[in-house]
């Protein structure tokens, strides 16, 4: 587009010249108007409003040097060029934020918007209300959010992302100056108070048949197991189970590439458990490369039902032999009461000459 007007400005990062502005003014509204190019700093623009390279953009209200902060708070949009660094929104009268967007503060290509917010780190980005990003490359979203290790993610409320490559996030459901924090490097941490629902399914919320929830102070997943959710419900041979379970690998191992001494595991291979349990009547149940942890639990509670039936089969039999030990008990001492009885009968004839021995 031909230039109709050009202008060239030297503006310090704090003139106030209210002469400069409204000859500023009165120039954009000529170009406006005109759909012109303004340059500040350089007499041929590159665009409608073309500031020259390298020299600081502020709108609005500033402190200078050290002088104390606006009791009020101030807003401001500020282009540090320098650093590559962009500052949106406005900081608080806070002794400890006011000074946030101060050149010293800003770490280089960072970004800051919102209120007390802070990107010292290079590379870093903070929104929100006084989150603070003081990693290289780091990021701090939400209130009252630090992200201090390099490459580190701080999301939600009151928490800490302190370590390399760490990544947290929480609800507020701590109060200010509680904080959670991460604890090694390449960690996740979440923290929500009021638990977490997982759905896997499709269609509305109110209709998921698939999914894991853990709920308030829980220490374990809770797999969505509602029967009013369920259909095509069939019964299994849990005799059949444990004879597959019986025929199956199963023992100690680790994974290819890890520590032999130190990541060791128990338990199936999942090409076996599919093999076994993969098929019923109707469809297909998981695949041959992981195990459904509730489909295993189903699997056991199957095996550790048909244990108990035979183990109840076996107590019935073993009641039933013992009441037969029992009679045969009793009738065997009946049978020796009365060979006493009769040895004892047998003995007084005798000794009475009524019965006479025969001898040879």
């Amino acid at each position: 587009m031909k230039n109709l007007y050009t202008a060239y400005f030297q503006v310090g990062m704090r003139h106030k010249s209210l002469n400069h502005l409204a000859v500023l003014i009165f120039l954009l509204l000529i170009s406006l108007h005109a759909q012109a190019q303004v340059g500040i700093g350089l007499t041929q623009p590159k665009a409608f409003l073309n500031v020259a390279e390298g020299r600081t953009v502020l709108f609005g209200a500033d402190t200078v040097g050290s002088q104390s902060p606006n009791p009020k708070g101030y807003s401001k949009m500020i282009w540090y060029a320098g650093k590559g660094a962009f500052r949106a929104g406005g900081l608080s009268s806070n002794v400890n934020t006011y000074a946030n967007w101060d050149h010293a503060n800003v770490g280089w290509h960072s970004f800051a918007s919102g209120e007390d917010t802070k990107a010292s780190g290079n590379y870093s980005t903070a929104m929100g209300f006084n989150t603070q990003a003081s990693g290289g490359q780091s990021t701090a979203f939400g209130s009252n959010t630090t992200a201090s290790g390099d490459l580190s993610t701080a999301m939600g409320s009151s928490v800490k992302a302190e370590h390399y490559g760490s990544f947290i996030i929480g609800d507020n459901s701590v109060s200010l100056g509680s904080y959670y924090a991460t604890t090694a490097n390449h960690q996740m941490v979440m923290h929500f108070a009021g638990g977490y629902l997982l759905y896997t399914g499709s269609g509305r919320q109110d209709n998921f048949p698939s999914g894991i929830q853990l709920l308030p102070n829980a220490n374990a997943w809770s797999v969505i197991s509602d029967s009013t959710r369920k259909e095509n419900f069939r019964t299994t041979d849990g005799a059949l189970f444990l004879k597959k379970i019986s025929g199956m690998r199963l023992g100690s191992w680790n994974y290819k590439g890890q520590d032999v001494k130190q990541y060791r595991h128990y338990g199936p291979m999942a090409q076996d458990f599919f093999a076994a349990f993969g098929h019923d009547e109707l469809g297909v149940i998981g695949e041959d490369k992981s195990i459904n942890q509730a489909d295993f639990d189903g699997v056991n509670l199957i095996a550790i039902q048909a244990l108990i039936k035979e183990v109840e089969a076996l107590k019935a039999e073993n009641k039933s032999l013992k009441l037969a030990e029992t009679s045969m008990k009793a009738e065997t001492q009946s049978l020796k009461e009365k060979m006493q009885q009769f040895e004892k009968q047998l003995s007084t004839l005798m000794t009475s000459g009524t019965v006479s021995t025969i001898s040879k």
